[in-house]
């Protein structure tokens, strides 16, 4: 039974030279290219780059993938930063020893769901890199444990966030926005030469989410896809290439190589239909 997944590699020896290639890329991907130290960074780094330098490539997102995007660096960057105020930064940021106990116990919380993590079958090749760092619950922890400001010589949290968060979210954002070409119907040119509708109809993504139990976030850039005459999408993420099998037959959805097989037995016989 034909499918509409096709692995990174094999798309890449399937485009020619110089072609014109239109791109849908989700947060998951956006994440794994920017993010260093993310277990997919490597591979999707090579595969969008191998792609721009063969082909006339544009890659296409949302302003929902964007603020994904954008929250999780704002965890990255706050996470590096509040560990380093128990490690390599003790002596020179000075903090509370509340402060200084709330974030060792929560890096053992951490550090435990990482453990957990990578004992886990890879049947899939899913390591969630996001356990990297803290929970929005944990940051929250954190925050409490600090006074806003500088009292006499302990750091306070809108200091903690000017040193490790300050320049950097806005150059991430600058980072994406000339990486990418947001999706909407808001502007002319892409309503007139991409968009398949006057409007996107967002019920339609309640639909998609319904069907296979997928994250909301991700049913809305499925949707905003099928709203559209791109083609292709690129993932990483379980729940966009299952919901692509089901709900947007029409598309391709690319995904790594390795994975393929994996997702066959899962998905064989799958009724798809748009």
């Amino acid at each position: 039974m034909a499918t509409n997944r096709i692995g990174f590699n094999k798309f890449l020896k399937d485009v020619g030279e110089g072609q014109q290639i239109r791109l849908i890329v989700d947060s998951n991907l956006l994440i794994a290219f920017f993010d260093e130290v993310h277990s997919n960074h490597e591979s999707v780094k090579k595969f969008l780059g191998d792609l721009d330098s063969k082909a006339d490539v544009t890659f296409y997102t949302t302003v929902t993938t964007k603020a994904e995007f954008l929250d999780y660096q704002r965890r990255r960057f706050l996470t590096e930063g509040i560990i380093s105020l128990v490690q390599e930064n003790k002596d020179k940021v000075k903090i509370s020893d509340n402060a200084s106990a709330k974030i060792n116990s929560l890096r053992g919380n951490r550090d435990n769901r990482l453990r957990k993590e990578e004992t886990k079958d890879k049947e899939l090749e899913e390591f969630d890199s996001s356990l990297n760092y803290f929970r929005d619950s944990e940051l929250k922890e954190v925050k409490k444990a600090f006074r806003a400001r500088d009292i006499e010589n302990e750091t306070g949290w809108l200091s903690i966030c000017k040193t490790f968060l300050g320049t950097k979210l806005a150059e991430q954002e600058k980072l994406l926005d000339e990486f990418c070409v947001y999706l909407t119907t808001r502007d002319n040119k892409q309503k007139e030469n991409i968009f398949i509708v006057e409007e996107v109809d967002w019920g339609q993504a309640t639909l998609i989410s319904s069907q296979t139990g997928m994250g909301y976030s991700d049913s809305m850039i499925l949707n905003m896809a099928l709203a559209t005459n791109i083609e292709n999408i690129a993932t990483l993420d379980f729940d966009v290439i299952y919901a692509g099998a089901v709900s947007a037959s029409g598309k391709k959805i690319l995904l790594p190589d390795s994975r393929i097989s994996s997702y066959k037995k899962i998905l064989k016989k799958v009724n798809i239909s748009n």
